[in-house]
């Protein structure tokens, strides 16, 4: 029989006596490494399933869910697991409610629909078991929104010489590709040169989004003003107007708080920005006309902020008009896709959303997203991340938009190592008289 040591004899035996402990594969560290790069660096990649092209952030960032809950990585976060529970109901009911009432606005709705949004908004139950210093969590977005910078500047600086990099279609094939959903290459009105997209990112706005989120970490984590700079040109060269939406959102929400040092954050970002412009109306005056002049494009039908701001809330109206019960069921999964409606309308999360689930629907997914516990600084992207999530694009059924926002906001468990490292207060004595 082997002879089993005791702490004791293990602790005087030295470390050679200690059981060897192989070291884990997976780390949160790398989980959140991984998750990022199936975002980010693989955004524009698909899984040919039959005739349709799925993202590949789906399903490899559910594989790596699973094996951080396999590995210990990850837990389930019991309070997100209800609102997710509760989403479901509301799904179904909703899928009921269709089949029993069908409405002639909306005569479709898809299952499969059903099935994927469930499936990648589960993503959300998921919590670090462990919380993660938060400088170490963000210090591995800033590395991996610095390569997306980089490559993106790159690309667009590149065309001046020559080289015009903007798509895969040449190197990849089609099926294996979700370039055909997407602006990738946006020529530049008034010029021969191309808009950044971030060289693996599917549009220059989602470009100029993320872009915007690196100038924000970096405001509130490490102040490099080498990064800085590069985010700001990336933002600049997508010539997008989103971006500069989610630098608002967290300037507003910096401004509203009495902290001095959040006022002072908000204070270095307009600093940034109005620097950034000036720098680009010298370099590409062009490009920073354009820019500005993106500004009036609301009251532009067919314009591209139009489609994307205005339209959504345009069919919400159609659809309250014709079935006025639907705020509170919903028309069903993948009807806002199917609607007959005599303009062209873009559809963002919370319209769709309502329009598909109804207003309960909508409370439900935003309790799922928000509902987590989140240091200081953490709490301070909250609003421009769901400023992007929710009002930049239809993202909540793409994986690596949605993936990231939630990876920030509500999975990364995270500890504030500066409350950690002050001194404690100093305990009053207690004088007996």
């Amino acid at each position: 029989m082997a002879q089993t040591l005791s702490p004791a004899r293990v602790a005087l035996a030295g470390p050679a006596a200690r059981p060897f402990r192989r070291p884990r594969l997976l780390t949160p560290e790398r989980f959140v490494a991984a998750i990022l790069f199936v975002c980010l660096v693989l955004q524009r990649f698909a899984l040919p399933v039959s005739d349709l092209a799925l993202s590949v952030a789906a399903p490899l960032g559910l594989l790596l869910g699973a094996w951080g809950l396999a590995s210990g990585v990850l837990s389930i976060d019991r309070r997100r697991s209800a609102c997710f529970l509760g989403l479901c109901a509301i799904a179904l009911v909703a899928t009921a409610v269709h089949a029993n009432i069908p409405v002639a606005i909306a005569p479709r709705t898809s299952f499969h629909s059903l099935i994927y949004w469930l499936a990648i908004t589960g993503f959300a139950v998921l919590r670090l078991r462990e919380p993660m210093p938060e400088e170490q969590f963000f210090a591995v977005v800033s590395r991996w929104l610095t390569v997306v910078a980089a490559a993106g500047v790159l690309a667009f600086v590149g065309q001046f010489v020559g080289l015009t990099l903007f798509t895969f279609r040449h190197l990849v094939p089609a099926k294996l590709l979700i370039e055909y959903q997407y602006a990738v290459v946006i020529p530049l009105p008034g010029s021969g040169f191309l808009r950044a997209n971030g060289f693996f990112l599917v549009e220059p706005s989602v470009f100029s989004q993320f872009m915007a989120v690196g100038i924000i970490v970096e405001l509130l984590y490490f102040r490099r003003t080498w990064r800085m700079a590069l985010y700001a040109a990336g933002l600049l060269a997508s010539v997008s107007g989103t971006g500069w939406l989610v630098l608002a959102a967290f300037l507003v929400r910096s401004m509203l708080t009495t902290s001095s040092r959040n006022v002072t954050r908000a204070l270095i970002l307009v600093a940034v920005c109005v620097l950034a412009v000036v720098a680009a109306s010298l370099i590409l005056p062009d490009a920073t006309s354009v820019l500005l002049s993106r500004t009036n494009e609301l009251s532009e039908t067919g314009s591209s902020g139009y489609a994307r701001f205005v339209t959504p809330f345009m069919a919400l109206g159609w659809v309250l008009h014709d079935a006025p019960w639907s705020l509170l069921t919903g028309l069903g999964p993948g009807a806002s896709q199917s609607m007959l409606l005599p303009f062209h309308y873009d559809i963002d999360t919370p319209v769709k959303i309502v329009i598909e689930y109804g207003a309960f629907g909508l409370a439900t997914y935003l309790g799922l997203l928000l509902a987590a516990r989140r240091t200081a600084r953490q709490n301070l992207l909250v609003a421009p991340l769901m400023v992007l999530l929710m009002f930049t694009g239809g993202y909540q059924d793409f994986p690596p938009i949605l993936f990231p926002v939630v990876l920030i906001t509500t999975v990364a468990a995270l500890r504030d190592t500066t409350a950690a490292s002050r001194p404690a207060p100093m305990a009053r004595r207690r004088v007996r008289g």
